[in-house]
């Protein structure tokens, strides 16, 4: 079966665009980081609090005394 050349072009042009829509959030994102000089890669990570929580006893659990 072959193809027409119309039909190859077509696919041609529709992977490329496709390939486009992919790459350029990617690209936009970079742009971004360039401009604004922003690195959050790099950025400390956050160190979560230890909140108090009261514990209470589960209605599995026996107190024998």
């Amino acid at each position: 079966m072959k193809l027409e050349q119309a039909t190859k072009v077509q696919i041609a042009k529709n992977a490329l665009l496709s390939l486009l829509l992919y790459i350029l959030p990617i690209v936009l994102m970079f742009a971004t980081f360039a401009i604004t000089g922003e690195r959050p890669w790099e950025k400390k990570r956050h160190q979560h609090k230890q909140e108090n929580t009261v514990k209470t006893k589960t209605s599995n659990s026996q107190d024998n005394d």
